[in-house]
């Protein structure tokens, strides 16, 4: 028996060898060539790109480049924890965590780089390397002929690879116009972040559902205003832009770029999930309102967290800018959340429809 284990080994090492070289040089002419080896996936984040002059644009490039990883025990493991720990209870439920879990657990790629092309331009462009998390980031100064938008305004380009695509967008914001800056959970989505049991279920085993109203109003808000833009400011991680922009769409609300909290549940970066969203959301929020200082901006929230407190204080920076603030009252907030601010400037509503008239 021993002479046979012996001799099946030594017959699979070839092969074992083989698949070893193989692995090892697809890994390594990513490094030098940013070919994007075969088990490895890109996805982009949709971003904001803005003048610097009038022949060229500051347009933001952000990815995340890693392995899923689908078939890996450890993970599989990991799922299972945490179906245990959220008291799945169903297939329904089973089939959303898997979903939903799985971009936490990915094997991020980092000191990775991709060469991009902008849809209808034939430069190719190196993105530099990735970070630990898988991130990269990087500002491209392009001129304005290179970039052929589509009507609403929006770029698309894609990493180049031989079988597979992965498209990215970019958002041309113009000087003057209006933005509509707005939360999430309990605000476009159905959360309820004040029930920490029916948070846990309706982020991850439960289909996502809109608040009542609030895709209906954004496209109105799409078609009331000239040069409307959007851009969804949570504190939700990356790992769950896929499945929020799948639901925007499946809604059917405008496109919009988003700013998210970049995390890695293998170090301290974790802790950002357990932030202040005060400071995380002034963070996100200002360079938008320093970025289009001719713009309007429109604001909405929910009295859940601290919404209120931060839009009062980019109020009481930016008055001139901005132009409305609309919070969804979730736990029957009082006016006291909002002293300072304008009442004409400012209302509380609990659906989309209550706001059609403000248009």
């Amino acid at each position: 028996m021993q002479r046979w284990t012996v001799l099946y080994a030594a017959a699979l090492w070839p092969r074992t060898l083989t698949k070893v070289h193989s692995f090892a040089i697809d890994k390594l002419t990513n490094y030098f060539t940013g070919r994007i080896a075969s088990d490895e996936r890109v996805l982009f984040f949709p971003t904001v790109a803005s003048r610097i002059n009038e022949t060229h644009w500051l347009v933001p490039i952000h990815g995340w480049i890693h392995e899923p990883e689908h078939d890996s025990k450890k993970r599989k493991l990991a799922i299972k924890g945490m179906g245990k720990l959220f008291r799945v209870q169903d297939a329904t439920e089973k089939h959303y965590l898997n979903r939903r879990i799985m971009p936490f657990i990915v094997d991020n790629q980092s000191m990775k780089y991709v060469n991009i092309k902008f849809h209808g331009d034939e430069e190719i462009r190196k993105i530099k390397r990735s970070s630990k998390d898988g991130h990269f980031i990087q500002h491209l100064h392009i001129h304005k002929d290179n970039l052929h938008p589509d009507d609403s305004g929006v770029v698309s380009y894609y990493a180049l690879d031989e079988t597979r695509t992965f498209q990215g967008n970019v958002h041309l914001v113009k000087d003057e116009g209006i933005s509509i800056i707005s939360d999430i959970d309990d605000t476009l989505k159905i959360t309820n972040y004040l029930d920490k049991k029916e948070f846990i279920k309706n982020t991850f085993l439960r289909q996502f559902k809109a608040v009542d109203g609030m895709q209906q109003l954004f496209v109105k808000c799409k078609r009331h205003y000239s040069d409307c833009t959007i851009h969804y400011v949570s504190a939700s991680p990356y790992q769950l832009y896929e499945e929020l922009n799948n639901f925007f769409k499946e809604e059917g609300f405008p496109a919009a770029t988003f700013h998210l909290k970049r995390i890695r549940i293998k170090d301290k970066s974790l802790m950002k999930l357990f932030a202040d969203p005060m400071e995380y959301k002034l963070y996100q929020i200002e360079p938008l309102l320093q970025m289009f200082p001719k713009r309007k901006f429109i604001l909405i929230g929910d009295s859940g967290e601290k919404d209120p407190e931060v839009y009062m204080e980019l109020m009481r920076k930016y008055p001139d800018q901005i132009e409305k603030i609309w919070i969804r009252n979730v736990n029957e907030a009082k006016d006291d959340r909002m002293v300072g601010v304008p009442r004409e400037k400012w209302r509380f509503f609990n659906c989309g429809e209550e706001l059609m008239n403000e248009l």
